[in-house]
């Protein structure tokens, strides 16, 4: 069973990632087809960032008010880390759907249309509503910029994408080096298992030796007496046989 906080921190990141690809999705039907957007999906992708911001803010808590104390001081700040990664993910996630939210009112304001449909304008040509910012600029200058504004927002998007994209293979390659280093730790287990099983069995000849060794040192001591006394014999008879002190101790 995999962290519990772990695998929360994945389902963000694809939380992020759907909602990079559905705001990706939205600036380009507004830029190629804006009559196919239904009006309320700004309001679902800011329901959807929301979201993500709640997921974020839960995340954060476990690492505060969580029980951290089986994680080691170098993990929890690698944790803090990642959350840290999310929150600026998320921050540039929803700066980016600011700008196609607010890149889109300006492009309805630009084509005239105001949610009546394609080919329906209200726009009285010659007479633009003016704001300070495009005052300087007539209406092919503004088509120019607004569309400079969606290339922005398209590279901002592939930009984060490519970002995500790293993190996920950062996140793949730290899994391959924990399963390397699992594997290492295997095998050291494996060779401390026959290091032990060696030192039993030499510890077991050893207790066989030294039991040998001390039935030894009985029978030696047992023929040394029996050598010692019939030796007395010998001489103590000698003695009496002969009765000279010759023959005597």
């Amino acid at each position: 069973m995999g962290d519990y906080w772990l695998n929360e921190h994945d389902n963000i990141v694809k939380l992020i990632n759907s909602l990079t690809a559905d705001i990706k999705e939205y600036s380009i039907q507004q830029r190629n087809n804006p009559g196919v957007v239904q009006k309320n999906t700004p309001t679902k992708l800011r329901n959807g960032l929301v979201h993500i911001s709640s997921e974020i803010s839960r995340l954060q808590d476990s690492l505060t008010y969580g029980n951290n104390r089986n994680i080691q001081e170098k993990e929890l700040l690698r944790r803090q880390n990642k959350v840290e990664s999310l929150i600026s993910m998320k921050n540039q996630l929803n700066a980016t759907l600011d700008a196609a939210i607010n890149n889109t009112s300006q492009k309805n304001e630009l084509m005239g249309n105001n949610g009546v449909g394609i080919g329906y304008s209200n726009r009285q040509f010659g007479k633009p509503k003016e704001t300070e910012v495009t005052k300087q600029f007539d209406n092919q200058q503004l088509f120019l910029n607004q569309q400079q504004v969606m290339r922005d927002q398209d590279e901002s998007l592939d930009l984060l994408s490519q970002s995500i994209m790293r993190q996920k293979n950062m996140a793949h390659a730290m899994g391959n080096e924990l399963d390397q280093q699992n594997e290492m730790l295997d095998d050291i287990e494996i060779g401390t298992d026959a290091v032990s099983m060696r030192m039993r069995n030499a510890n077991r000849r050893m207790e066989t030796i030294k039991q040998n060794a001390g039935s030894t040192c009985m029978i030696v001591c047992i023929v040394i007496l029996i050598i010692l006394i019939v030796v007395l014999i010998a001489t103590d008879s000698g003695c009496k046989i002969y009765n000279d002190p010759k023959h005597c101790p």
